[in-house]
């Protein structure tokens, strides 16, 4: 593992970049010429050291070009290289960079990827400069000697993209607008399907809490009546009490005859009864003599 993959690979984690993406260098990799699905960082202010190999001048550069393609789970780096001014013939050199410098790019470049594929949004003011590297520059940038302003990077980066570039960009940025539109309106529905979902759990709680109160109105007459059951129940109970007690302190006679005196009635009866006969069998006696 290179220290570039190792510095990805934290950098990652630490973003929380939580696919696997696989980072490999590509020096074949042009400005804007994309495959479709790929996406395009270029970095080209770069700080970086250099050295020839066949005079071993050493020199630096804050104009060091890197292009960075991207596709889902994969990266590709191609940093493009310089060659020394001191040599008639001379080779195209690697740069060097300091690790604080590799960090910072690579920070910018996990951020790009967290807004191309993640939809995370970016301010150009997130992105950390990579010109601190505590070197200066040696001299004017020269662009003969350069790789990247050879290929056209410095102009191509302000440049129009190519229109098959262009297009396919255009149509992975609509699919990307209308997925995140999609996901906004998916994430709308659920929303108010929880509250529908919440106003109907409100509904039959409502309805629970107004059965309760019915049931307890309901239980609540029920003893009413049971209490004035039993309070007609303990009232009619002496009633009934006292009418036994009339009834056993009242004589047979008056049992019988509802209190009226009938027996002596009746003896006053067959006693003037008797007078009358008496009375009219010597009436009868004294006019037949």
């Amino acid at each position: 593992m290179t220290t570039w993959q190792r510095i990805f690979a934290e950098k990652a984690a630490r973003m929380k970049l939580m696919d696997p993406w696989v980072f490999e260098e590509d020096n074949s990799l042009q400005v804007h010429s994309l495959e479709p699905g790929w996406k395009e960082f270029l970095q080209n202010h770069v700080a970086g050291r250099f050295q020839c190999s066949q005079c071993l001048y050493r020199w630096s550069s804050a104009k060091v070009h890197i292009l960075f393609h991207m596709c889902y789970g994969m990266v590709r780096m191609r940093i493009f290289r310089q060659a020394c001014r001191q040599c008639h013939d001379p080779q195209l050199e690697e740069p060097i960079f300091s690790l604080e410098n590799i960090e910072r790019l690579l920070h910018n470049l996990v951020l790009k990827i967290l807004e191309d594929f993640y939809n995370v949004p970016m301010q150009s003011a997130d992105l950390l400069e990579v010109v601190v590297d505590g070197c200066h520059a040696s001299g004017p940038h020269d662009r003969t000697r350069c790789e990247g302003c050879r290929l056209g990077v410095c102009s191509k980066s302000r440049a129009p993209v190519e229109p098959s570039a262009g297009k396919t960009k255009g149509g992975v940025n609509k699919a990307q607008k209308t997925k995140m539109d999609v996901d906004k309106a998916q994430k709308t529905k659920r929303d108010v399907d929880g509250a529908w979902n919440i106003k109907i759990d409100v509904d039959n709680a409502w309805k629970t809490q107004t059965d309760v109160y019915k049931a307890q109105k309901t239980k609540r007459d029920v003893d009413k009546a049971w209490k004035t059951k039993v309070g007609v129940h303990k009232a009619w109970k002496p009633r009934e009490d006292m009418e036994k007690a009339v009834l056993i302190t009242r004589s047979p006679e008056q049992v019988v005859g509802g209190g009226f005196p009938w027996k002596r009635c009746c003896c006053l009866g067959l006693s003037i009864l008797c007078v009358l006969a008496v009375l009219i069998f010597a009436l009868l006696y004294s006019l037949l003599k």
